[in-house]
């Protein structure tokens, strides 16, 4: 009878024979499910170690080194103790120049966005000399960064435009603007102001070219000005475009450190705190001494991760035109 029922179920076929077929405990079906997704398994597999090498076990080696001697293997708070000895030292502290530079660069992206939407809504309007703007600004993104180094690093230089210009007002030489500690950051920062706008103009563009015309056509009915129209109308309706962008920006402050590489290397007073990591871990190679500092700006990094993470959920999710 059990037999039978057996049979029933396995749709007349004996219950040995489909035992026969599980190898490894593999059915027919499950192979072929197997064959047919092969490459979305690959894919999951390469994701997955991906994620456990650079996200996990780079992370974790991190921490650890940040608690250990880098020549006695020692463990302790050595490490921390270097980087509360630098920033006694004041201003000559490379850590308290990187930090301060920093948020010059902070700062200025902040401006480069409200810049570059300004600049955008122009263009977006077809204002005077807009195809102009547009050349000048987008140009840098279309060119290498590094014809773009040497061109702006020959205006600086002794004999370069800038030295003419200035000569011929002040009647003396332009001071070295890219090797001298009062001029070099601002110098530099002049440089990414001109390399980043291109980005997020085309990013503001296209946000402000998927808005209706009647909704602009209506706010010139009530009779609106261009700078309400600007900030009232359509820097509401591109509020998400708006706040990836800041988002962004904040967080390439931590990670930037291309421009001053190819300048100075760092000198007379323009390093960042990525340029700073970069020194300690590639040409220095303490890495027990950056770690520890990476684990103190992560844990004082925080802070300003909820506080963009709160900003942008007050934000709108989409627009719907």
């Amino acid at each position: 009878m059990c037999l039978v029922e057996d049979e029933k179920i396995s749709g007349g076929k004996p219950m040995d024979k489909i035992l026969k077929k599980r190898k490894n405990g593999v059915t027919p079906r499950m192979k072929q499910l197997i064959k047919k997704h092969v490459f979305v398994y690959a894919m999951l597999a390469v994701a997955i170690m991906h994620f456990c090498v650079f996200y996990i076990y780079i992370n974790l080696d991190s921490f650890l080194l940040a608690f250990q001697d880098q020549h006695t293997g020692e463990w302790g708070f050595g490490n921390f103790r270097l980087f509360f000895d630098d920033i006694s030292l004041g201003a000559q502290s490379e850590i308290l120049i990187s930090l301060k530079n920093t948020m010059i660069y902070f700062v200025v992206g902040l401006l480069i966005n409200l810049f570059s939407f300004i600049l955008s809504y122009f263009i977006y309007k077809k204002i005077m000399l807009w195809k102009f703007f547009r050349f000048v600004f987008v140009i840098p993104m279309i060119v290498s960064s590094v014809v773009l180094v040497a061109v702006y690093s020959n205006m600086l230089t002794a004999g370069g435009p800038v030295d003419v210009i200035w000569r011929k007002i002040f009647g003396q030489d332009a001071p070295s603007l890219l090797y001298s500690a009062p001029y070099a950051t601002w110098s530099i920062v002049l440089f990414v102001i001109w390399t980043g706008l291109g980005m997020n103009i085309i990013l503001f563009s296209g946000a402000m070219n998927r808005i209706p015309e009647s909704v602009i056509e209506y706010g010139k009915i009530d009779g609106v000005k261009p700078m309400r129209e600007m900030f009232q109308i359509v820097l509401p309706m591109i509020a998400p475009t708006f706040g990836t962008i800041m988002l962004l920006s904040c967080i390439n402050v931590f990670g930037a450190s291309g421009p001053i590489l190819l300048f100075t290397k760092g000198m007379h007073g323009t390093s960042t705190i990525s340029y700073w990591m970069y020194d300690k871990v590639i040409v220095r190679q303490q890495f027990g001494y950056a770690s520890a500092f990476g684990l103190i700006l992560t844990v004082c990094s925080l802070p300003i991760f909820f506080i963009m993470r709160w900003l942008m959920k007050k934000l709108p999710e989409d627009i719907e035109y």
